[in-house]
């Protein structure tokens, strides 16, 4: 979803009764319009997006915050797990849900030009760097954005914050696929993971972390854009690279 495509009147008077007491208190704090633009679309996808799923009014969905900053659902008002997570990345943003506890999803415009290697030795796996710089300069911009949207996701997913570290886990990509290694976890104790990356429009990179064990594989993925606070259709969903 594009923020600006959105008539910013309309999602104020549409949601703004929708926000909790500590999102008002939030929301009141921030100078800039654009920054309550986008903590209030930000409110209004993801409470109208959860009623699809449960007939549940918008402004009825209690959500709080982990210990570690991750909101979630108040448990009590379902009867089956139900999750979300958000990511956003200049007037571009996106939900996913699904069933499953451990989900993230993170998107970034990879049109923005970054020092590359510094950032990789600070925060990647000692593996990823070596790949990373291995390639010609011209595709090490566009392979750290496959990287970092990939470990943003994951990181989201396992809802610990920065108790885990980035270099503690790594991506490789062969034939195609996504492989994940994660260094700090006992053998008996790794958990199984579903990971995409998304095709989306340019110049975004978009990726996806679904911990699968319970209540099991997801066998299909869909795709909803909305263009604007009523009008959304479905698209076909192109996976560029899975585990």
């Amino acid at each position: 979803m594009n923020q600006a495509d959105l008539d910013a009147s309309a999602l104020e008077r549409l949601a703004l009764d929708w926000l909790q007491v500590a999102e008002q208190k939030r929301y009141q704090r921030l100078i800039f319009d654009h920054h309550r633009r986008q903590l209030l679309l930000g409110k209004w996808l993801t409470r109208t997006c959860l009623s699809e799923y449960v007939d549940r009014e918008p402004a009825a969905w209690e959500i709080q915050t982990t210990a570690h900053g991750k909101p979630e659902l108040v448990s009590k008002q379902l009867d089956r797990p139900l999750c979300f997570n958000l990511s956003h990345s200049g007037d571009c943003m996106v939900l996913a849900v699904c069933r499953h506890p451990q989900l993230g999803v993170d998107l970034e415009n990879a049109s923005r030009e970054r020092r590359v290697g510094k950032i990789a030795d600070r925060f990647f796996a000692p593996t990823e760097v070596n790949a990373l710089l291995a390639l010609p300069e011209a595709r090490q911009l566009e392979r750290f954005y496959d990287l970092w949207t990939l470990k943003e996701a994951y990181i989201k997913a396992r809802g610990l914050g920065l108790a885990i570290a980035l270099n503690s886990f790594a991506f490789s990509f062969k034939e195609g696929n996504i492989s994940l290694t994660e260094y700090q976890m006992p053998s008996g104790e790794q958990l199984s993971w579903q990971i995409w990356q998304l095709l989306t429009d340019s110049p975004f990179k978009l990726a996806l972390a679904v911990q699968s064990a319970n209540p099991g594989k997801i066998s299909e993925l869909r795709y909803f854009q909305r263009t604007s606070l009523t009008n959304k259709h479905e698209k076909a969903i192109s996976v560029l690279r899975q585990n």
